[in-house]
């Protein structure tokens, strides 16, 4: 099987954190991460396991499929590949960092994301074309772009690192206390605000808890979450894109709780589902 790996990077003009000396060096994007797909197994379902494996230099970090109060959000791009039907993301459970005061999550060390391909034809090889950017942040903040291009048949067994991100993804809340939830949706500045509340034992250290709103029609501002005894509770501020005639869908609102100890998910505004 070959393969062909190519990483290109650009580094923004100004960096969105920058606390190192003018004089400094800026850092190569080479020496930071480095990237591969792990070729995976053809499941049950006739689907292929891959994954995205990309290992970072020490004390850099990249984001989660949302960054929090900042950061760069990722963005995987597999328009270009042969005999792929549909494609499904399988997000390892992130962590909490602060980064210039904000509440930032991602990944340290290495990120294993599993990519779960569908073959237009079953039973032939998929031809993966893939454009993956990410952003990856310590002192400074930069992009990176990275290409793959790789023929996945299946047929290289199953992995144990790809099977361990996949028991590592988040949990449901109720199987970690969640016993209610709420949701309230006020007039704001050009806009709505949106809070979730969750009763659900606290666990030590931060709690962070993100709104994610289904479709492109809402732009999503993340404000802090805040607790107060059995109660936690999750803010956004959402705002129409322009031209777009935008409602809420309590059901379709997905929930995330990142904690020092765990990771959570509900979606909808009641625990009916």
């Amino acid at each position: 099987m070959s393969v062909r790996k190519s990483i290109v990077s650009a580094i923004l003009g100004a960096a969105l954190w920058a606390t190192s000396p003018a004089h400094a060096q800026a850092p190569r994007p080479a020496d930071i991460v480095a990237a591969e797909i792990r070729p995976g197994w053809r499941t049950d379902q006739g689907t292929i396991m891959a994954a995205v494996h990309l290992r970072l230099a020490r004390d850099w970090i990249t984001y989660w499929r949302h960054p929090g109060e900042s950061g760069i959000a990722p963005r995987l791009d597999l328009s270009g590949s042969g005999n792929l039907a549909g494609a499904r993301l399988h997000w390892p459970a992130p962590r909490l960092f602060t980064k210039a005061g904000f509440l930032s999550i991602g990944y340290a060390d290495e990120l294993v994301l599993p990519l779960e391909l569908t073959p237009a034809r079953a039973g032939q090889p998929i031809d993966l074309r893939a454009a993956l950017s990410i952003g990856v942040c310590d002192d400074v903040c930069i992009p990176v772009d990275m290409t793959f291009d790789m023929a996945l048949d299946g047929r290289g067994g199953f992995d144990r690192t790809i099977a361990r991100a996949l028991d590592s993804r988040p949990q449901t809340a109720r199987a970690a206390g969640l016993s209610d939830v709420s949701c309230d949706v006020a007039p704001a500045r050009k806009g709505m605000q949106l809070s979730a509340h969750w009763t659900m034992p606290q666990r030590s250290g931060q709690e962070f808890m993100l709104l994610e709103m289904p479709g492109n029609v809402w732009r999503v501002q993340t404000l802090p979450s805040t607790r107060a005894g059995g109660q936690v509770t999750g803010q956004a501020l959402l705002r129409a894109r322009k031209g777009q005639t935008a409602a809420i869908d309590r059901s379709a609102i997905r929930m995330t709780l990142i904690t020092a100890n765990g990771t959570y998910e509900h979606q909808g505004c009641s625990l009916t589902r």
